[in-house]
């Protein structure tokens, strides 16, 4: 498990860089880029090291890659520009591991229990008043909203990319490299990405332009090939490989549990790095919505 745990360090980190990716080029762009340099980084990793790109369940790790940094990072930036990155943050790995237990329900025929049902409930309650509007009262309802509801949807896809990509391994039959495993998620992403991003640009030219700023800063300070450089090698490269090496022999789960820490690695960090003090309700509604996402698992 400690191979979760450093998932959780890295992206703490991570999630603050893409944050500012979110802020300075778009949810799309930002996300696309971040990608495609990752790919490139994992080709030459694996190809340096004589890792073998084609693995058994080749398929259902690129659709765990699709469903976590496609669609999931999609509402994850979403969530970015409007909460910020500790609240952000908060909300997924708080959620993920409840929607990664209701994945192995309806995908492996998992029972859930009553306690397991209440925690759940309990969870969404937290996150929910941690994010409540006078956390956010430069938002206008509607962003608020959207930010919420991006939160939770990509909350969703990383739990259903957890279930996935632990059936993945089940098909395989060999000892197989995390690098092995990381560039088939991140290349599948990518692509999914760019398919997203060329929808974008035909419905709408202007949508890949700058947006305007919706979360205020009080430390403003960093070129954003620095935050790309950080997003890339703590994200989708290292975080990602940590994580598919957790994913070998630990339960989605219990992963997600472990991974739910991040938002506890991510107030100093964002103190440190964006000036970002949290509130005590905050704080409190965070460190529960975290102690209620690891007893869910315990049970």
């Amino acid at each position: 498990m400690i191979f979760a745990l450093l998932t959780a360090i890295c992206w703490s980190f991570a999630g603050f860089a893409s944050s500012r990716l979110a802020r300075a080029y778009g949810t799309a762009v930002g996300n696309g880029l971040r990608l495609l340099f990752s790919t490139v980084v994992l080709l030459f990793i694996c190809l340096l090291s004589g890792i073998r790109l084609w693995l058994p369940g080749q398929q259902w790790f690129a659709l765990a890659g699709i469903l976590h940094l496609t669609l999931g990072d999609i509402g994850l930036f979403a969530a970015y520009r409007r909460l910020g990155p500790r609240i952000g943050v908060l909300m997924v790995t708080s959620l993920a591991p409840a929607t990664a237990l209701l994945g192995e329900w309806i995908l492996l025929g998992t029972t859930l229990k009553a306690a397991q049902l209440l925690i759940i409930s309990c969870i969404l309650i937290l996150v929910i008043f941690a994010v409540a509007p006078k956390e956010r009262n430069h938002l206008s309802r509607h962003e608020l909203h959207i930010g919420i509801l991006a939160g939770i949807f990509a909350a969703a896809m990383q739990g259903l990319s957890a279930v996935i990509t632990r059936y993945g391994y089940t098909l395989t039959p060999i000892e197989i490299s995390p690098w092995s495993t990381a560039f088939s998620r991140v290349a599948a992403a990518t692509l999914g990405m760019g398919c997203w991003t060329l929808i974008l640009r035909i419905r709408n030219p202007n949508a890949l332009h700058r947006p305007a700023e919706l979360v205020p800063h009080k430390k403003v300070a960093g070129h954003p090939a620095l935050w790309m450089t950080l997003s890339v090698c703590l994200g989708p490269v290292i975080g990602v490989a940590c994580l598919m090496k957790a994913f070998e022999t630990t339960s989605s789960g219990l992963v997600q549990a472990i991974i739910a820490t991040l938002p506890v690695f991510m107030i100093p960090v964002a103190w440190l790095l964006d000036g970002n003090i949290p509130s005590r309700r905050s704080v409190f509604a965070g460190c529960g919505a975290v102690g209620m996402a690891i007893g869910l698992i315990m049970l």
